[in-house]
């Protein structure tokens, strides 16, 4: 990618959306330039849980490994070609650059997948810093607060013995700080989107949301700042209101045929979208327990978490706040949380009378005519009322 060069040490405070969206596409080369550039250490994570604002309080760059669009070669020799293509595609992604770009990593547990994942990363990484960070899975009970502020506790624990610091609470605020501005900026943004269709097209916003997860927001807090101040509003006529439900959505181009087809994505369930922005940690006390209340502010993706009930009340509530037109559910093959999930929610959306649409995705997919025919379809019918 041309711009890692122009940028001369991969600076990320002065991108534009072209620049975000390129870099969504492959950002690891610019991450391993960034920290040869820096000689600050990489620690790569696994999406949901993990505190990033403890691994940035270290001087560490916290980044969540969204797998890799190429070819799978060496993951197939580690995990069965039915795991989670998500986790088969991460598992490349860290193989593929071994010691070059990563220093370590922190592993949550969300699924039995993810669970072996974090085996197979120890043995493939011995000399690596690997930590398994294991928030509880039923959220509604009382003693899952004390065991989410033990597990950051446990966390600045284990990061404070590997880098040999002490972190303070004046440091951990001020990560918080940071990445509350950078929640912050996103929201707008996403308002903006969502109530100015065309200003921002949903492959240029959801780069905007995956890169966020992946550089330094200290540099990109900057661009997110100068791409809002840059937009010129629009009122796009003749779009389609949706809402996306799942975990993550990959490849980009399925943001491409949305964007063909005039559909405007008004709200979503995404690790890698709205859920990522959910609870800004409180600035006014302890920044552990303020941590720790977020990730029961957050949502959950999976009945692992919550029954598939709260799920449905959860996509309900948006899909009537944001006067949506219709559900896309992204499902991503042979990820077992969504395969449990997905059945009996599909019935409870369509029992509402609210139209939903099934995406079944595949990380290293080499085309995606089957997506676009059948995503064309569906919103042809739902314009022609027969839905």
């Amino acid at each position: 990618m041309k711009f890692f060069i122009i940028l001369g040490g991969v600076m990320w405070e002065n991108l534009n959306l072209k620049d975000v969206v390129a870099l969504a596409r492959d950002p690891y080369p610019s991450i391993r330039q960034w920290s040869r550039d820096t000689g600050k250490k990489v620690v790569g994570s696994t999406i949901a849980d993990v505190p990033e604002e403890v691994v940035y309080a270290f001087d560490l760059l916290p980044v969540t490994i969204l797998g890799t669009h190429k070819p799978l070669k060496k993951a197939p020799s580690h995990l069965p070609d039915n795991a989670c293509s998500l986790a088969r595609s991460n598992l490349e992604l860290a193989l593929t650059y071994e010691g070059d770009l990563f220093s370590g990593f922190v592993l949550p547990q969300v699924c039995d997948t993810t669970q072996h994942l974090s085996d197979i990363w120890r043995i493939n990484f011995p000399d690596k810093y690997v930590h398994s960070y294991l928030a509880p899975r039923q959220a509604d009970r009382p003693s899952a607060h004390y065991w989410v502020k033990e597990e950051i506790e446990r966390l600045i624990t284990s990061l404070g013995k590997w880098t040999g610091k002490t972190l303070s609470d004046d440091a951990l605020n001020k990560s918080i700080a940071l990445h509350n501005e950078n929640k912050k900026l996103l929201a707008e943004l996403y308002d903006i989107k969502r109530n100015n269709p065309g200003t921002l097209t949903n492959k240029q916003f959801f780069a905007l949301m995956k890169v966020s997860q992946q550089v330094d927001k200290a540099e990109f807090n900057k661009s997110l700042k100068a791409i809002k101040d840059g937009l010129k509003l629009k009122k796009g006529k003749g779009y389609t209101d949706v809402i996306l439900v799942g975990i993550t959505c990959d490849p980009p181009e399925i943001f491409d045929i949305f964007d063909d087809l005039k559909v405007n994505i008004v709200g979503d369930t995404l690790v890698t979208g709205s859920r990522y922005l959910q609870g800004a940690p409180a600035m006014n006390g302890d920044p552990v327990q303020a941590l720790t209340d977020r990730h029961f502010i957050r949502g959950f993706f999976s009945p692992i978490h919550d029954n598939v009930y709260k799920n449905f009340e959860e996509v309900k509530k948006l899909y009537y706040d944001t006067k949506a037109e219709a559900v896309i559910y992204v499902h991503i093959e042979f990820c077992e949380s969504q395969e449990y999930d997905l059945p009996d929610l599909k019935d409870m959306i369509k029992k509402e009378g609210i139209p939903i649409h099934v995406l079944d995705t595949e990380y290293q997919t080499t085309s995606l005519s089957h997506v676009l025919t059948r995503t064309q379809a569906f919103f042809e019918s739902l314009k022609g009322g027969s839905l």
